[in-house]
């Protein structure tokens, strides 16, 4: 069974293209929305969010994870294993899928990533790319993910993601990088406002590149059941997983998660 947890809906997009791809793969999914966002969160905080949310979902059944949040990039990941034990756990981030993806596609430096703090300040992306010879420029948006995740107005949203439209606009980029898994959500919103600024620009969600590694790396044999489970209840959270899973499917909240 594939584990996937994120700070909130955002790992919701990674679920929706793993299942596109694997349909018979039975997952478990876990928002850790009492204590999203996770951007803005130290290391060793979210070291200890990443295991207990890992601890959470072995025992639901998962031997195999996605981190389904830029957040908890490499730095995190690392002693996660060490934990574990490498030989008994595979976990798939979002970030060197993205950059290995994305160097086949392109040889243009002209990349934007757009992300939380964390990210930013981990400095994973710039090392994931520069491995794959491609360069790139990292822009903190700090409080696009918890809007997504209350689901503010379009003119909110806007305000917020001034800054990215201007920095693509002004570095030229040529390629705009989702490097937390909310940002899609507002993909319209972005693409709205670089068309009333005349500026073509490609947006690269690293979802489906994380999908196709799971579906070639993980056991994606199963019977299709899907659970989720969340650490606090929200109604954006809820109409997300409808939207994109069905009606009939179940979420569960739980109070405690540690292990």
């Amino acid at each position: 069974m594939i584990g996937i947890f994120d700070s909130g809906i955002g790992g919701l997009g990674t679920t929706s293209a793993i299942r596109k791809k694997a349909p018979h793969a039975d997952i478990v999914y876990f928002g850790d929305l009492a204590n999203m966002p996770y951007g803005p969160r130290p290391t060793e905080e979210l070291f200890h969010l990443t295991l207990d949310a890992m601890m959470f979902l072995r025992a639901k059944g998962a031997t195999e994870f996605v981190a389904a949040c830029n957040s908890v990039s490499v730095s995190v990941i690392t002693p996660i294993t060490d934990v574990f034990g490498t030989s008994q756990t595979r976990i798939i981030e979002m970030v060197g899928p993205a950059a290995r993806a994305l160097a086949r596609h392109t040889s243009e430096d002209h990349i934007l990533v757009i992300a939380t703090i964390a990210t930013v300040r981990s400095g994973i992306y710039e090392r994931a790319f520069q491995q794959q010879g491609l360069s790139v420029e990292m822009l903190a948006v700090p409080l696009l993910a918890s809007a997504i995740e209350r689901e503010v107005s379009s003119e909110e949203v806007q305000h917020i993601i001034a800054p990215a439209i201007q920095k693509a606009i002004s570095i030229q980029a040529k390629t705009l990088v989702f490097g937390c898994t909310q940002f899609p959500f507002v993909r319209e919103e972005l693409l709205r406002s670089f068309s009333e600024r005349e500026y073509k620009i490609d947006v690269f969600d690293p979802s489906d590149a994380v999908a196709d590694e799971a579906v070639t790396m993980f056991d994606v044999s199963g019977s299709g059941t899907i659970h989720f489970y969340v650490s606090k209840s929200s109604n954006v959270f809820s109409q997300t997983v409808r939207e994109l899973f069905g009606d009939t499917v179940q979420i569960e909240c739980v109070n405690e998660i540690s292990g």
